[in-house]
């Protein structure tokens, strides 16, 4: 695979995702113009519980079908058939208890009395925990236009249950949860006919579960991890502060999330990529180009969020702006945020060291030291500066994780990272951040700055916007 067709892949397949990941960020104005703090509160620890089940339901699996998926037909039916069959099956049992444990878990986890939401929780459950491992099946035959319109009728369907259900119904949270299961459903219905063509009951393998959970578990206590620093922080500020601020940092965590999503979408077609060119001697100097054009981009949108998300967030359209009033003090989480997500784009960069030496043993230990930090920060930053506290304990765990991966996998697998150019950017952007916090900038000054960034983000690409040109001609 060409860097151009890396490209055209990522591109592609990021916009595939975006989509599917964008709903929730598109729904942020619905919620914020129609819930109260302490409704979004509540829906915010509602779905921060169905993300963190999630990689219970997954355990790793999606890690081993990358891995094991072969080319080869028979090969590929006997991977597929064994991890759909199992997922299926313990997908089935963990929702079970869910039902079982339901009354009390609905009080426990969400302060109120109901049950009911697990029905729907557990039936989200099942149908993504399958579908998702479809789209990665989906990605891998190259059919990016059915992965496309996939993605597109899942957004198209949620937003128009969520208008339904929330906005024109007044269901609240619960019409919130029942939008997502019908949605979670159309996306499974689309893929099926996927997973049945490819699956061979026959060949159902245990010996190759055995070395696909050898492979794919130490994932998991990894995903928790991640899933720790990605969401505890609700808990928390529930816990010390109260749900109201819950509901006010969840909008700006979820305007922040765009950084995530993309991280999100490279990494679909990164992993592949990096994969398929394990013997290729030129990989390193290709990683390194690949890694100073994605983190300039990530740079220009951090650098654009620090100066402008006050007035993003209160654009309008009719009556609905894209946060709600009552959330507009969280604008100022959003830039805090995004730099976290910086820090986790680096942390998927450093990859190809691990998979390619097999050492998924050691992310478990980086992961740890990120949610450790996370909640030790957590517990001393939340309450000294409230939702901002929080914000920059999670910053600082993604660093925390991070940096000293990086020194690891380069012995593994040394990548000649382009520090110079990448850490101009990076340092460029703090410098802004940290000018805007001390002497609020007018809105012509603001943008003059950005321009001069894209100005001086051109200029460290020069040579890599030559040679695409070259290679274009």
């Amino acid at each position: 695979m060409s860097l151009k067709q890396f490209g055209k892949d990522t591109f592609i397949y990021s916009a595939g995702n975006l989509l599917i990941r964008f709903v929730s960020f598109m729904l942020v104005p619905l919620y914020t113009n129609v819930f109260t703090q302490e409704e979004f509160g509540t829906f915010s620890l509602v779905f921060t519980f169905i993300g963190f089940i999630q990689i219970f339901y997954n355990y790793g699996m999606a890690s081993s079908l990358m891995k094991f998926y072969r080319d080869d037909p028979a090969e590929k039916k006997q991977v597929i058939t064994t991890i759909f069959i199992t997922l299926t099956i313990t997908s089935v049992l963990f929702s079970v208890l869910l039902l079982l444990f339901s009354g009390s878990l609905a009080s426990i986890l969400f302060s109120v009395d109901r049950p009911e939401w697990f029905a729907y929780i557990a039936g989200i459950l099942v149908l993504d925990t399958l579908s998702v491992r479809a789209m990665i099946l989906i990605r891998f035959e190259n059919r990016p236009t059915f992965f496309t319109l996939a993605a597109l009728a899942n957004v198209i369907v949620s937003l128009a249950a969520n208008i339904l259900f929330v906005y024109v119904k007044k269901m609240g949270i619960t019409g919130a949860i029942i939008s997502t299961l019908i949605s979670s459903m159309v996306s499974f219905l689309l893929v099926l006919p996927t997973i049945i063509r490819n699956l061979d009951f026959s060949s159902y393998s245990s010996a190759l579960l055995k070395k696909m959970l050898s492979f794919g578990l130490p994932f998991l206590p990894a995903a928790i991890f991640q899933i720790i620093m990605d969401l505890a922080d609700r808990y928390l500020i529930d816990w010390i502060i109260g749900r109201d601020a819950v509901g006010v940092y969840n909008a700006g965590y979820k305007i922040g999330s765009l950084m995530l999503i993309m991280t999100t979408g490279f990494n679909l077609g990164w992993q592949p990529y990096f994969l398929s060119k394990e013997k290729d001697k030129d990989a390193p100097r290709l990683f390194s180009r690949i890694a100073l054009l994605v983190v300039t981009v990530f740079a220009v949108i951090w650098v654009l969020f620090i100066l402008f998300s006050e007035e993003l967030i209160r654009i309008q359209v009719g009556s609905i702006s894209l946060i709600g009033p009552a959330f507009w003090s969280s604008s100022s989480v959003i830039p805090i945020v995004m730099a976290g997500y910086v820090f986790l784009l680096f942390y998927d960069l450093f990859m190809p060291g691990i998979f390619y030496s097999n050492r998924s043993g050691l992310l478990p230990v980086y992961r740890a030291i990120g949610a450790g930090s996370n909640i030790l920060l957590n517990l001393i930053f939340i309450p000294l500066w409230g939702i901002h506290g929080a914000a920059w304990a999670t910053c600082i765990s993604f660093a925390l994780m991070s940096v000293p991966l990086y020194f690891k996998t380069q012995k593994l697998f040394y990548i000649p990272f382009q520090w110079g150019k990448t850490g101009t950017l990076l340092l460029l952007g703090a410098g802004i951040f940290i000018a805007q916090y001390l002497v609020p900038f007018s809105f012509w000054i603001k943008g003059g700055i950005f321009l001069v960034f894209i100005g001086i983000s051109g200029w460290i690409l020069r040579g890599e916007i030559r040679s695409w040109l070259s290679a274009r001609k």
